[in-house]
């Protein structure tokens, strides 16, 4: 345990590190602030109505609604769900797996995933329909923009500024000796190259302080100017929230029920383990290959370089690999707006957004031992 935190009070007293999540929280301030301030006042003049009214558009919230003192974000309001029905007792996903397997059609066994897929979702529309989840008002006519920005826009700003400093992080660890050319004396005290795993553990550890310490003020800070009093019981399946990609409008469809308090934790908990996945990459890179710079190429190759391949790969219609390509960190991160629904081309498999994480984290730890197994019998230059 000594050790472990020794290796933290390295890494925490670099003031580089201070900086980058000084400006990292700059940068996520900045991205709160230019929100339009209109569509801020509907969304908390909405969630103080629900407060009073709840989240269930029946005919009593439309009556309550109506005997409240009238404004123009209430009129719009009420304009939104005067006649609402619920959508998901007509809704059929035969139309979203039309749309995909025609876009997969020369890759028999991409078309019989996509559309296994989309008759597994079928059932979730079915259970939504009887629970009402569709009416749940959420945000009303403003859900869609707030709901992406939150666990789009924002949740994938500071996931991806955890990661950087995560990996970044980890690669000083692994790297220190060797920079300060301590490396022989190192591996000759008693500890001896032990201390290697140390390290690793270490910055696993320290990767999810980083992104408590990225995500706790970005969120305070977007909670503080945005009111969920009366949001947090709403079903994110709610028929306002929607997903769109390649011209394709679909609703935001997950596999299990989530009220936006549910989602988000479950969210931050994805996030936390995709965030090892990513020290646990670096933990590879800065193993297996002894010079940090060096290493820090070689995982930015493989972050960006795996981002160049998927979309090369979708590109050339080679739909057996793109799909295969979707189970890196760095595709996972980029999906992140729409985890645990079906993800439209980016999933052959439902929750595969938290299979991969899962799959992340054994094979990069796997290869992560394997690696320290190799430095312990590999001879160190002095």
């Amino acid at each position: 345990m000594s050790l472990a935190v020794y290796e933290w009070r390295k890494l925490f007293s670099l003031p580089a590190l201070w900086a980058f999540l000084a400006l990292s929280l700059l940068f996520n301030t900045f991205l709160i602030c230019t929100l339009s301030e209109q569509d801020r006042a509907f969304f908390n003049d909405t969630s103080a109505d629900t407060a009073l009214l709840g989240q269930r558009v029946d005919q009593a919230f439309c009556d309550g609604l109506a005997a409240l003192p009238e404004t123009e974000n209430r009129a719009v309001l009420l304009q939104s769900v005067t006649g609402l029905e619920d959508s998901f007792e007509t809704y059929d996903t035969g139309i979203l797996k039309d749309f995909y397997t025609a876009v997969v059609k020369n890759s028999p066994t991409v078309v019989s995933l996509v559309a296994w897929k989309y008759d597994a979702l079928s059932a979730r529309v079915k259970h939504l329909a009887q629970t009402d989840a569709g009416i749940d008002l959420y945000a009303g006519p403003v859900t869609q923009g707030s709901h992406q920005f939150l666990f789009g826009t924002l949740m994938r700003s500071l996931l991806g500024e955890t990661a950087i400093a995560a990996m970044l992080g980890t690669l000083y660890l692994l790297g220190y000796e060797g920079m300060h050319r301590t490396e022989s004396l190192a591996c000759a005290s008693r500890t001896g190259r032990r201390l290697q795993r140390t390290k690793v553990l270490a910055a696993l550890g320290a990767s999810l302080v980083l992104l408590a310490l990225v995500a706790v003020p970005t969120l305070g800070l977007y909670f503080a100017r945005f009111d969920y009093g009366g949001i947090w019981d709403a079903s994110v399946s709610s028929q306002f929230n929607y997903l769109s990609d390649l011209m394709l409008i679909r609703p935001f469809l997950t596999w299990g029920d989530f009220t936006v308090a549910e989602y988000l934790a479950a969210a931050l908990v994805l996030g936390a383990a995709l965030t090892a996945a990513f020290s646990l990459l670096a933990s590879l890179c800065g193993t297996l290959v002894r010079s940090p710079y060096l290493a820090a190429l070689v995982l930015g190759l493989l972050c960006f370089g795996g981002l160049g391949l998927t979309s090369a790969l979708g590109n050339l219609k080679l739909w057996v690999g793109y799909v295969l390509s979707c189970f890196q960190p760095t595709i996972v991160w980029l999906c992140c707006g729409g985890w645990f629904t079906e993800l439209g081309l980016n999933a052959v498999l439902p929750w595969q957004e938290t299979i991969a994480v899962g799959a992340d984290l054994l094979l990069l730890g796997a290869g992560t031992a394997l690696a320290l197994r190799r430095f312990r019998r590999k001879d160190v230059l002095t």
